[in-house]
C-alpha cells in the first residue's frame, strides 16, 4: 500500500473514533452525572438558603397559638388634694384573656402545616435543581463528543497538509490542494474554539450550581449513550401525584388556605377577659369615723361582634382558597401532560437514534473508506474527499444531537415524575 493510500486510510480510521473529554485531562476525580447531582443537592447555596425556611417555620411553631400574657392592674386614690380627710383606696387585680373560638388551635395546626409546606418547597427546589444539573451535564457531554469529532479530524487534516505539501515538488499535488486543506483546517479550529467557549461557560454554570468556588476544577465522566436497551417508562397517573413535591406543595397551600378561612371565621369573636381583684378602702363611716374595708371580686368582659365581623378577611380567604384549588388543578394537568409528552419524545428519539446508527452510520463509513481508496488511486479529487468528510461530520453531529435530545427528554421525564431525587 502506497503512503498516499495509507494516509487516507489513517484519516478514515481516526475520524471514526469519538474522542472523549477534551480540555480537562487532569488526574482529578471524574464525577458521574448522578454524583454531580448529589454534589449540587448538598452544596448549592440557594438550596442551603431554602432549607432555612424549614427552621424558620419550626421556630414560628414554638410561638404559635399561645394565649396572651396575663395582665396585672394596680390602682390607688386619695382625697388629699380635695377634702384631705384621710380617705384612700388601693386595689390590685389579675386579668387573663381566653378565646371563645378555636382560633389558637387553628394557629397551632397552621404552624404545623407551614413546616410541611417549607419541606415540600425545598423538595421541589431539589427536584428542579437536579433537572438543571442533569441538563448541564448532558450538554457538556454533547460538546465533548463534538470536540472529539473535530479534534480527530484536525489531526487527520494536519497529516493531509504535510502529505500534500511533500507532493507539491513532485507535481503529485498542487498548491491549490494544499490551500484547501489549510482552509478546512482553519475552519475546524474555529469551530473547536467556539465549542470550547461554550463548554467553559457551561462548566462555570455547573460549578456555581454545585457550590464549587470560582476556578475550582471539575471533571465529568458522563458520556452520551443510548444504552443497551430501550428505556422503560412507568405510568404517571392521578394517584402518583400525591408523592410529587410540586403537587404536595399545592395541596399544602390549599390546606393553608382552608385554615386561614377557618381562622377568619374564628377571629370574628375577640377573646373574653376573666379577672380577679382585691381592693382596700380607708373611708369615713359615720358615726365611727375613719375605717378600713376590704373587697375581693371577679370580673368578666365579653366583647360583642357588632362591628368587627371580619367580612373582608373572610371574603379574601375564600378567594384565596379558590385560587389555590385552581392552581393545584393546573399543576396536576401540567405535570401529567409533560410526563406523557417527554415519555413519547424520549421513546421516539431512542428508536430514531438507534435506526440512524444502524443504517446511516455504517453506510457512510463504507463510503468514506471507498472514497479514500479512490482518492489514493487518483479517481476522485480532494474536493470530493472533503465533501465526504464534511458529510461524515454532519452525520456524526446529527446522531450526537439525537442522542443528546434523547437524554434531555429522559431528564425532563424524570423531573416531571419526580424520579430524579
Amino acid at each position: 500500500m502506497s503512503r498516499y493510500i495509507r494516509v487516507t486510510v489513517i484519516f478514515v480510521s481516526a475520524f471514526l473514533i469519538h474522542a472523549s473529554l477534551v480540555g480537562d485531562n487532569s488526574s482529578a476525580q471524574a464525577f458521574s452525572r448522578l454524583q454531580v447531582v448529589g454534589l449540587a443537592l448538598q452544596g448549592n447555596k440557594t438550596l442551603q438558603a431554602a432549607r432555612t425556611l424549614i427552621e424558620q417555620a419550626e421556630a414560628r411553631r414554638s410561638g404559635a397559638g399561645l394565649r396572651s400574657s396575663p395582665e396585672i392592674t394596680f390602682n390607688y386614690s386619695s382625697d388629699w388634694v380635695l377634702n384631705d380627710e384621710g380617705q384612700t383606696s388601693m386595689g390590685v387585680g389579675f386579668e387573663q384573656r381566653f378565646p371563645v373560638t378555636k382560633r389558637l388551635s387553628i394557629l397551632q395546626d397552621l404552624a404545623e402545616v407551614e413546616i410541611e409546606l417549607a419541606r415540600a418547597e425545598v423538595r421541589n427546589q431539589e427536584r428542579l435543581m437536579a433537572r438543571e444539573v442533569e441538563l448541564l451535564c448532558n450538554e457538556i457531554a454533547y460538546i465533548d463528543a463534538e470536540l472529539g469529532l473535530r479534534h480527530s479530524l484536525v489531526e487527520n487534516d494536519k497529516e493531509f497538509a504535510a502529505f500534500v505539501e511533500s507532493r507539491i515538488e513532485t507535481a503529485e499535488a498542487s498548491p491549490i490542494e494544499a490551500n484547501q486543506v489549510r482552509i478546512e483546517l482553519y475552519i475546524l479550529e474555529q469551530e473547536i474554539e467556539h465549542l470550547e467557549t461554550d463548554r467553559t461557560r457551561l462548566l462555570e454554570n455547573l460549578r456555581a450550581k454545585i457550590g464549587f468556588e470560582v476556578g475550582e476544577r471539575i471533571t465529568l465522566s458522563h458520556r452520551l449513550d443510548l444504552g443497551r436497551a430501550a428505556p422503560e417508562f412507568t405510568d404517571f397517573s392521578l394517584e402518583d401525584l400525591d408523592t410529587h413535591p410540586e403537587y404536595q406543595l399545592r395541596t399544602l397551600m390549599l390546606e393553608v388556605a382552608d385554615m386561614r378561612e377557618s381562622l377568619a371565621l374564628a377571629s370574628r369573636w375577640d377573646d373574653i377577659s376573666l379577672g380577679l381583684g382585691y381592693r382596700e378602702e380607708r373611708s369615713i363611716d359615720e358615726p365611727i369615723g375613719i375605717g378600713n374595708e376590704r373587697f375581693l371580686g371577679v370580673s368578666v368582659s365579653i366583647p360583642l361582634p357588632l362591628k368587627k365581623r371580619n367580612e373582608s378577611r373572610l371574603k379574601e380567604s375564600l378567594l384565596e382558597r379558590q385560587q389555590m384549588l385552581q392552581m393545584r388543578e393546573a399543576v396536576s394537568l401540567d405535570l401529567r401532560s409533560k410526563a406523557r409528552a417527554m415519555r413519547e419524545e424520549a421513546s421516539h428519539l431512542y428508536h430514531q437514534s438507534l435506526e440512524f446508527q444502524e443504517k446511516i452510520t455504517s453506510l457512510v463509513e463504507l463510503n468514506l473508506k471507498e472514497m479514500a481508496e479512490a482518492y489514493g488511486a487518483g479517481q476522485v479529487s480532494l474536493n470530493e474527499v472533503f465533501r465526504s468528510q464534511s458529510q461524515r461530520l454532519k452525520i456524526q453531529s446529527a446522531h450526537l444531537e439525537m442522542v443528546r435530545d434523547y437524554e434531555q427528554a429522559l431528564v425532563e421525564w424524570r423531573a416531571a415524575v419526580a424520579k430524579n431525587i
